[in-house]
């Protein structure tokens, strides 16, 4: 079968025509993929953050349609619709498996970062960690929603902040324009925060039930950013939650400068290295750091639902697959007017 693949750490992705296709096994499904999407975790993978063992096929965002079910298999069927989990093969013995965490499983494959993942003609998927896609819901809308739709539904449902509330979305990119439609849809007020103009004017550009009450350019400062936000919500000393969909380190620095005090920050973005707090983060402003990560597959499905019965927006650029794809689809992602996600049109609809 054809498929991206990953030879060598720090090297571009090959496009390769002979590799074999996924044997199925009991407990699994063999997925026809369509669309896989590009997610920042791709690059940690290239760069051997997950000390992956290679050569790998790449890709844990993928949806397409079912093409054969293995033994014990249920509630799926030959021909449906899904989107793929990151996760499968959790042991189904241990703590984590026993108390609802199998993602947290020792033993649990992660299709893409530890084994072979989507960016190709065929990939396993998991039962578990699969989810119906609606008939009308395109594949290439539907493959940001497995990690980064996902994620940042996820993190704002952990932040566990009051309706009404105020959750800063610290940037806006393929993660944060999807994060702050949630976040209006599930009833709070939304601070949108980044550098660039071009995911500013993104955001901008939703339907205004679901766009940023407010959106801040931080490299205007923070009393400036903190002055915004007091004059436009009604007095607001800060920011009640912080959800941080990028890498930057620096954006951790001006999250929890605008977080009130007894603030919630969520960290999703994975830096390169250590993230760094002041003392005074946790002694002068008893901020909460809760990690941001995928839902369960329930929660999936739930976010999946919502996307398509209020019709959020999936912004994407789409490339095709083959020869040169990975450095077609780089140049646009490091682009300074990049916003959204991008994904690989494996095959037509």
């Amino acid at each position: 079968m054809k498929g991206l693949f990953i030879e060598e750490f720090e090297k571009p992705y090959s496009f390769r025509t002979d590799l074999p296709t996924p044997e199925l096994e009991p407990g699994l499904m063999l997925v026809k993929v369509k669309v896989a999407g590009f997610c920042h975790t791709e690059l940690l993978v290239l760069d051997g953050e997950y000390h992956s063992q290679l050569p790998m096929i790449p890709g844990h965002e993928n949806v397409g349609v079912i093409a054969a079910i293995g033994e014990a298999v249920t509630g799926f069927n030959v021909g449906d619709r899904v989107g793929v989990g990151l996760f499968r093969k959790a042991c189904g013995q241990c703590r984590e498996c026993a108390n609802g965490t199998s993602n947290f499983c020792s033993s649990v494959e992660l299709a893409g970062l530890n084994v072979d993942g989507g960016m190709t003609e065929y990939v396993l998927a998991d039962p578990a960690w699969t989810v119906h896609l609606p008939d009308e819901m395109p594949f290439v809308k539907a493959a940001p929603l497995m990690c980064a739709g996902s994620t940042v539904y996820n993190s704002i449902k952990r932040a566990n902040l009051a309706k009404g509330g105020i959750i800063g979305i610290i940037g806006l990119g393929g993660l944060g324009h999807l994060a702050v439609q949630f976040a209006k849809l599930l009833g709070y007020q939304c601070v949108g925060v980044d550098t660039r103009r071009a995911p500013r004017d993104l955001v901008a550009s939703l339907p205004s039930i679901f766009s940023a009450d407010l959106l801040i350019d931080p490299s205007e400062g923070t009393e400036t950013a903190l002055s915004m936000i007091s004059a436009s919500l009604d007095g607001a000393t800060g920011l009640g939650a912080a959800i941080v969909c990028t890498d930057a380190i620096e954006a951790y620095r001006f999250a929890t400068s605008i977080l009130a005090k007894h603030g919630i920050l969520v960290a999703v973005g994975q830096p390169k290295g250590e993230i760094p707090f002041h003392w005074s983060t946790f002694v002068s402003q008893d901020i909460t750091i809760v990690p941001g990560g995928l839902g369960s597959s329930a929660m999936t499905q739930e976010m999946i639902n919502l996307v398509q019965e209020n019709e959020l927006h999936v912004e994407v650029k789409e490339f095709t697959f083959g020869a040169g794809t990975f450095e077609r689809l780089m140049n646009e992602y490091r682009s300074e007017g990049m916003s959204g996600k991008v994904v690989i049109r494996i095959e037509d609809e």
